[in-house]
């Protein structure tokens, strides 16, 4: 038998109803409004005196103010306000520059080089396979005097490094020193960037990788599988002042070495905010190779470059060798901007396959093996022979001295 409800409590509920529903709407919408107006005197009083500034300087300044370069400039110095150096503003052009590099299609003459204060000339520290320079007789370890028939000097060496990359397809003019012999080449622009670059020494197999892009994993896997079939049996990695690229595509590079993550955080990595909350986790598959390797590093090691040297030894594969890492435990993410710029900004922190994170204090290399200040201003172009860390290294895979 039913039994009706007096329509007095009928009512009652329904108001009760809509009052707890109008609460929680409130509480929401409160929630909301205080995240949209976070800090809101603060903006106020930064828009205020950026303001006064602007109207100061047009009003008085006597020269002739360049907008593009203005606006640019008040972009980047807001970055640059933060304090963190891996967060930065980028122009159009450098956003382009960015996203090419990032995909492999950094357009040049197929060399990666280094400018040496000793003798203001720049030395050439890789050369692309099949590329142009390579096609020139340009090597490893040359000295690099004039570019476009202008002297390099510690004033525009900078500049002339520039006229190496960019333009597909235009040409330029290189003098530089060979065996000895000074020789000049036109060099026609044209070769996607690499960033993995292998070599044998007997039985060790030595790869250095330059930077982490989407290219670099199948880079590292044709170079990985090259030196196996040619009869290396350990291989050594240089990360030495390795530092651009992202954590996505270090974890891309680290899954052609790496089986599962099982253990640990069950990832390679994972990224959380500023509120401990994770935002990115990297897995890997079942693939791995079954090789020993070791890894040098030093305090130019950092970002990407810290995260794949911390899991390989994490997973038990590598040891690491030279000086402690820079302690770049970040991840950063690019916000396109309206004007056709960026705004790389650090949104998390990196906690690795098992250690604790790095961040801040970098990795403790198994081996600390430092190089004198005089090698290590020449080290992109050092002789293995004279490379104290490299030594140790092939020492300890190949049971004897190089």
């Amino acid at each position: 038998m039913n039994k009706k409800i007096p329509l007095g409590v009928s009512l009652a509920v329904l108001f009760i109803a809509i009052a707890v529903t109008v609460a929680i709407t409130m509480s929401v919408s409160m929630n909301m409004y205080n995240k949209l107006i976070k800090d809101l005197p603060n903006r106020a009083k930064i828009y205020s005196n950026v303001s006064e500034i602007d109207d100061i300087i047009r009003t008085n300044y006597y020269g002739f103010i360049n907008e593009s370069l203005l606006n640019s400039e008040v972009y980047a110095g807001y970055a640059e306000g933060l304090g963190d150096k891996y967060s930065y503003y980028l122009t159009a052009g450098d956003y382009e520059v960015y996203k090419n590099e990032l995909n492999g299609d950094k357009v040049g003459i197929g060399v990666i080089v280094f400018y040496n204060e000793n003798d203001n000339a720049i030395y050439v520290s890789e050369v692309s396979e099949n590329s142009p320079a390579a096609q020139s007789g340009i090597s490893k370890g040359d000295k690099i005097i004039a570019i476009d028939e202008e002297p390099i000097t510690a004033y525009n060496y900078k500049e002339l490094i520039d006229k190496l990359t960019g333009d597909r397809l235009s040409s330029i003019s290189v003098r530089f020193v060979h065996d000895g012999s000074e020789s000049a080449a036109g060099v026609v622009k044209g070769y996607s960037a690499q960033s993995v670059y292998p070599s044998k020494n007997g039985t060790v197999g030595y790869i250095k990788i330059t930077d982490f892009f989407s290219t670099t994993a199948g880079q590292l896997k044709k170079a990985v599988n090259s030196l196996i079939s040619d009869g290396a049996a350990n291989i050594i990695i240089d990360l030495r002042g390795t530092s651009s690229g992202t954590i996505e595509f270090a974890a891309e590079t680290l899954d052609v070495l790496v089986p599962v993550a099982s253990s640990g955080n069950s990832a390679l990595a994972i990224a959380k905010d500023k509120e401990g909350n994770v935002i990115d986790t990297f897995t890997s598959d079942s693939d791995n190779i079954q090789t020993k390797m070791i890894i040098l590093v030093n305090s130019e090691t950092s970002g990407p470059a810290e995260l794949f040297a911390c899991d390989l030894r994490d997973f038990g594969m590598a040891t690491l060798v030279g000086t402690n890492t820079a302690g770049n435990g970040t991840m950063q993410k690019v916000f396109d901007l309206s004007n056709g710029g960026a705004l790389v900004l650090t949104v998390a922190e990196i906690t690795p396959y098992i250690s604790e994170s790095y961040n801040g204090v970098g990795l403790k290399p198994d081996f600390e093996v430092k190089l004198a200040p005089e090698k290590n201003k020449i080290l992109p172009i050092l002789a293995q022979s004279e490379d104290d860390q490299y030594q140790k290294a092939y020492e300890l895979l190949s049971g004897t001295n190089a």
